[in-house]
């Protein structure tokens, strides 16, 4: 059962993903973290309860904005990947990310048959076969995008937006930045 579990191709695919390594990553932050602050008996409950939610916020604020972000990414570095290297035959054969995408997700028949349905459209130039469209250099290309927008936006963004947002939820939540001072 183990086994089956840790070989099953979703779930392979899944810890292939920067966006579900860095959602999972950053769920477990959003509750171990306060958790651990939770349980520390050298705070005060006032302050652990603050400190707490203050904890919470800011992750699920970086969760929310690292998530509006990657498709965002993904996309740009599609584009511009197919902009610069106009004669890889995956940006041919698939002009968005989520074309590339539907197709990765498919069996070995449904690949095929999408393949020839593609190449049924060509009137000129060489036909798509599986050996010519590069997969992995484009799913690299979209991964870079994943891996660039999580910088930007748990780095460089979710600072900037937390800091004038938690504090307001926090004081209409009733806790005061009293209780973070002391």
């Amino acid at each position: 059962m183990i086994q089956n579990i840790i070989s099953n191709p979703t779930l392979y695919n899944l810890t292939q993903s920067t966006a579900t390594q860095v959602t999972i990553e950053t769920t477990l932050k959003a509750i171990g973290r306060p958790g651990f602050i939770l349980v520390d008996n050298q705070i005060d409950k006032k302050t652990k309860k603050f400190a707490a939610m203050k904890e919470f916020l800011y992750q699920m604020t970086c969760l929310g904005i690292y998530l509006a972000m990657i498709p965002w990414f993904k996309k740009g570095a599609y584009s511009l990947a197919k902009k610069v290297c106009k004669n890889e035959a995956v940006f041919k054969a698939f002009p968005k990310a989520e074309d590339l995408a539907k197709f990765h997700k498919m069996n070995e028949q449904q690949k095929v048959a999408k393949l020839a349905e593609l190449n049924s459209k060509i009137t000129t130039g060489d036909k798509f076969v599986r050996e010519n469209i590069n997969e992995d250099f484009a799913k690299g290309v979209i991964e870079g995008g994943s891996i660039f927008g999580s910088i930007a936006g748990l780095a460089i963004l979710a600072p900037i937006v937390s800091h004038p947002l938690i504090h307001p939820v926090l004081n209409a939540l009733g806790f005061s930045e009293h209780n973070e001072k002391k």
